[in-house]
């Protein structure tokens, strides 16, 4: 997976390209460290771009969500793909992760994360 990181107002935006799987924890894990470490207070993962998303990494978004939730830092995703959607979904994430179909809505909609509108 590619990562490149960017700031719109006081959100930091993570844009995601390509497969995210197994191989990619410790460049994740470590990402996680360094936005918490520079003091960012909201987050958004875009997962858009990504063509593939490995179910095991469910478990490492539930991960990123706790550590930053710990840190008292907002997370949330973007997923318009229906294959990333579908494993996120199967994964129940959107009972824990605020998952949006568009950058518009998780920036200026907060209310519209998938089961809520």
């Amino acid at each position: 997976m590619y990562c490149e990181q960017r700031r719109k107002n006081e959100i930091t935006i993570v844009d995601c390209f390509g497969r995210f799987d197994e191989e990619d924890t410790n460049q994740f894990i470590q990402r996680l460290e360094q936005l918490q470490n520079q003091g960012i207070q909201h987050l958004i993962l875009n997962l858009s771009p990504l063509y593939y998303l490995d179910s095991k990494v469910v478990n490492l978004l539930f991960f990123g969500q706790q550590f930053l939730q710990a840190h008292s830092i907002t997370f949330s995703l973007v997923s318009p793909l229906s294959s990333v959607r579908n494993e996120l979904v199967g994964g129940k994430v959107p009972g824990t992760i605020p998952i949006f179909s568009t950058m518009y809505d998780a920036i200026h909609r907060p209310q519209c994360a998938y089961q809520e509108c």
